[in-house]
């Protein structure tokens, strides 16, 4: 800042003083023109006065009476011949005047003949001068000097009036006048003088200031464009410049390198990372790939300064994961994508998304993509293992299961055999073992196979709600609810989810026999991700030793129990991509949790990696 003050005073008072230069030389120049047309008129009246003194001193002592008395003039002669007789005895002493300073016109005013005497060898009768210079006379005629300039100063005409005294008394008056035409020229030599110095003043003030400016804006365009060519290209530094200019530039091309240094470090460090991280702006223009990006998403090598919509492949959700985030800010975490890889082979992605920002303003978005093929794999080979060895253990439980009633049945048929009669009790019985055989049947196929969920969005709390009704008229048995109000729409199979309840609420009446509470609540998970449905009883509880069992297949502690109801109750929370959770202590309850995601991340009617 210390730098953009100080060279910003520079400019300003740079540029104030150049425009202030011509300013000061029109004021200058003004002046003098002023001045110079002043003293000019001044020197033009010195000049009359000194003609009219000249002429007040030719005429004789006794004045325009002793004159015409000497040429014999009498008194009661016509006014003609007195300005006739005066104009003859003058004329040597005006033409002499005259002579001296040419361009001048000169003479005398006789207040008793009230004419003029020029030395014109013209006689007239009547008035030979104006009404304005008959007033001038008149003022004349009271001791006053006069002095007047008629029209503009270069084309007018300047006229100087002064009383004639002979033997103390004003006799008339002694004129001059010279047109000031002659005046023009000097005028416009110092106006053109003038005005060739003001503009001289002006060029230099508005010449240099627009040098100074057009530098300033040169340098800052030089630093604009290499600022442009760093945004991409942090190796090309800016051009050198001069004066506090070249300082910033020479920390611009510090902060540069010291950039360049820390995205070398970080291309090398992301280069190591097994995970794809692509980063666009909120324009959606890549601003990084790193190689595990580039080589998951299949982006070209000239991915630089491209919008992600133009290199992401088009038969996948990537480009949609990332405009959801951009503009309607909705993040994904962990949405497992297939995908097919450069050699054909399918792959399976797990992709997030996320916003990025600086001081709560969003800057962009980050796209993160793990490869997630062989843990897939291993993951269905570990639930293939799995099922395989559930299916020994089912074998032998089968056995056992299928045993016991086929003793029965064989035994009453042996007895009928005999007896040749069937009595209703045994045939009673025997449809009951019957009815136990096919209701295992039907338990071990849903077991053996894969549970298929038909997803809808559905509301949690009336989930409940549903299911709880089968059980409000048990009797010791109280039931307490707790519903969440925010919990959105679940995508669930209504009815495959509403047995596993119903499995979850009847377990936890049988574990109160002797009465008991029945909580339920419906909450949304701390990760934000997950609805959660709590069954807690306040039954006799589970040992700690049988708590890894609970969801084997045909683990049981109740003695006409098969084994399955959990089992089955697992499978379809995982079919949802959920999880199960238990927590008991002896005599004191049992609480069963089911998590449901609150978004679709089943794929293909399996539970997700980290479902």
């Amino acid at each position: 800042m210390r730098f953009s003050f100080a060279f910003g005073r520079q400019i300003i008072a740079l540029v104030a003083l150049l425009l202030l230069v011509p300013v000061a030389v029109t004021i200058f120049m003004l002046h003098t023109i002023n001045k110079s047309e002043a003293a000019m008129l001044e020197a033009q009246k010195l000049k009359l006065q000194r003609v009219v003194e000249q002429l007040d001193a030719g005429l004789p002592a006794g004045g325009f009476d002793v004159m015409l008395a000497q040429r014999g003039v009498p008194k009661d002669a016509p006014v003609r011949e007195k300005v006739a007789a005066l104009n003859s005895a003058l004329r040597d002493v005006i033409e002499h005047v005259k002579a001296q300073y040419p361009g001048v016109e000169a003479g005398f005013y006789s207040a008793s003949l009230d004419r003029i005497i020029d030395g014109s060898p013209q006689s007239q009768a009547g008035e030979n001068f104006s009404s304005r210079r008959r007033n001038n006379f008149l003022e004349v005629m009271r001791g006053r000097e006069k002095t007047e300039v008629l029209g503009p100063a270069e084309g007018g005409i300047l006229e100087v009036y002064q009383p004639l005294y002979r033997d103390g008394k004003i006799i008339g008056a002694v004129w001059a006048t010279e047109s000031l035409g002659h005046l023009a020229a000097r005028r416009h030599a110092v106006l053109a003088t003038a005005y060739a110095i003001i503009a001289l003043g002006v060029l230099v003030g508005f010449g240099g200031a627009l040098a100074v400016v057009h530098r300033f804006v040169q340098n800052v365009n030089q630093i604009k464009e290499g600022l442009k060519q760093l945004r991409y290209d942090l190796s090309r530094p800016l051009k050198p410049a001069a004066g506090e200019l070249g300082e910033i530039t020479a920390a611009v091309n510090e902060l540069a390198s010291l950039l360049l240094r820390t995205q070398q470090y970080t291309r090398v460090m992301l280069a190591t990372i097994a995970e794809g991280l692509l980063v666009v702006d909120m324009e959606g223009q890549i601003m990084l790939a790193n190689a595990a990006a580039v080589r998951l998403l299949g982006l070209p090598a000239d991915w630089g300064g491209k919008n992600f919509r133009e290199v992401l492949p088009v038969n996948t959700p990537f480009a949609e994961l990332l405009h959801l985030a951009l503009r309607k800010r909705e993040e994904v975490r962990d949405r497992l994508v297939a995908c097919k890889g450069d050699g054909g082979e399918e792959r399976q992605l797990l992709v997030s998304t996320a916003l990025l920002f600086v001081e709560e303003q969003p800057i962009g978005a980050v796209l993160c993509v793990q490869d997630v093929t062989e843990q897939v794999r291993l993951q269905r080979e570990m639930r293939r293992q799995e099922r395989l060895a559930s299916l020994g253990r089912l074998v032998a439980g089968v056995a056992h299961e299928i045993r016991n009633p086929l003793t029965a049945i064989n035994c009453y048929l042996q007895l009928w055999q005999k007896s040749g009669r069937f009595p209703e009790k045994p045939l009673n019985t025997m449809r009951e073992e019957i009815n136990r055989l096919d209701n295992l049947v039907e338990k071990l196929l849903c077991l053996a196979k894969p549970a298929e969920v038909k997803k809808v969005p559905y509301e949690v709390n009336r989930l409940v709600r549903d299911s709880l009704r089968f059980f409000e008229e048990v009797v010791g048995i109280r039931i307490e609810t707790d519903f969440a109000s925010d919990l959105p729409e679940v995508p669930l199979d209504p009815e495959q989810m509403g047995r596993v309840l119903q499995n979850l609420f009847f377990n936890a009446c049988e574990a109160m026999a002797g009465g008991g509470v029945l909580t339920v609540r419906t909450y949304k998970a701390g990760d934000g991700r997950h609805a959660v449905i709590e069954v807690a009883d306040t039954g006799c509880g589970i040992p700690p030793e049988h708590l890894k069992e609970i969801f084997e297949p045909f683990f049981t502690t109740k003695p006409q129990g098969t084994g399955l109801g959990l089992s089955l109750a697992k499978e379809v929370v995982e079919a949802h991509g959920g999880r199960i959770e238990v927590e008991s202590e002896l005599g004191k309850g049992t609480t069963m949790r089911i998590y449901l995601p609150l978004r679709e991340v089943s794929v293909g009617g399996e539970a997700r990696l980290g479902g």
